[in-house]
């Protein structure tokens, strides 16, 4: 058994110690991150943006009739505040910034404290997987049905439902990568480490 741990090993070993594989890695990361970070904020710009227009717009519509909102306002504005929160939520299981109750986990000893900081992001990995799948099912059910936006007649649905499968593929692979920084970690410094992170992200800016 030892034997075949250590053979099934050799791969991920070969991964960890490898600059070329970890400067992959690397560019991965500040490509994936950078992806995640500017969707969602220019999504909550453009959300709040749009909804501040319709607002200033009905307001001029008191003393000016001629003036209407913006009709497709509503729609995309909702859609743009649903790509903000999915692919920000995806940026923050790189900083690590998700709730995670340790207060149980702190108590044990160093190993079983690893092996079950390694079980809730194995777990978090296939439903997000999950979610990432049934997005993409959500896609193409749109897509054959042919359907479109109810206020941009134009454009087809699917368009705005795409960061459904990317922001939870993004997501999974941020929780793959936890997976695999735990897995070399030294157990005695997992919980530490894990309830450290939050406060340095926050105080770190990038």
């Amino acid at each position: 058994m030892k034997s075949l741990l250590l053979l099934l090993q050799k791969p991920f070993k070969w991964a960890h110690l490898s600059p070329g594989v970890n400067k992959v890695f690397k560019i991965l990361d500040v490509i994936i991150a950078g992806i995640n970070k500017n969707i969602a904020v220019f999504g909550l710009v453009a959300g709040v943006a749009i909804v501040a227009i319709n607002v200033f717009t009905r307001f001029l519509a008191n003393f000016f009739p001629d003036i209407h909102s913006l009709t497709w306002g509503e729609e995309v504005s909702t859609y743009c505040f649903i790509w903000s929160a999915l692919f920000g939520a995806a940026y923050g299981f790189r900083k690590g910034v998700h709730i995670s109750v340790m207060i149980v986990v702190e108590r044990f000893p160093p190993a079983l404290a690893k092996a079950c900081v390694l079980f809730s992001y194995v777990i978090s990995a296939c439903f997000l997987a999950f979610m990432a799948y049934a997005g993409y099912l959500v896609c193409e059910l749109n897509y054959e049905l042919g359907r479109y936006s109810e206020a941009l007649h134009n454009v087809p649905l699917w368009v705005f439902l795409v960061c459904l499968p990317a922001s939870f593929l993004g997501a999974t692979y941020r929780v793959i990568e936890k997976i695999y920084e735990i897995s070399w970690m030294e157990a005695k410094d997992v919980v530490k480490i894990t309830q450290d992170e939050i406060m340095h992200d926050v105080a770190i800016k990038e």
